[in-house]
């Protein structure tokens, strides 16, 4: 199961957490991921992708399975 947004390509970050006498401990922090059916293909997306797609319908572009964001620039590359 995959926690990468197949649209943007966001997945976990890695946050140090800190107590009063500041000794940091590593956690992660998970991307907010629902799966929706875009053109009948069941897909994951972050919740930021999915205000885009209903602000802006005409962005999103299917390619072999995967939605891209026309003009957006990942660090992470989508499966």
């Amino acid at each position: 199961m995959s926690k990468f947004c197949d649209a943007c390509g966001r997945g976990a970050l890695t946050i140090n957490l800190r107590s009063k006498s500041e000794q940091a401990v590593k956690s992660q922090q998970n991307v907010n991921l629902q799966s929706r059916k875009v053109d009948g293909c069941k897909v994951k997306l972050c919740t930021s992708c999915i205000k885009t797609m209903a602000n802006k319908p005409g962005v999103v572009k299917i390619v072999k399975r995967t939605v891209r964001l026309a003009g957006r620039k990942t660090k992470q590359t989508a499966r």
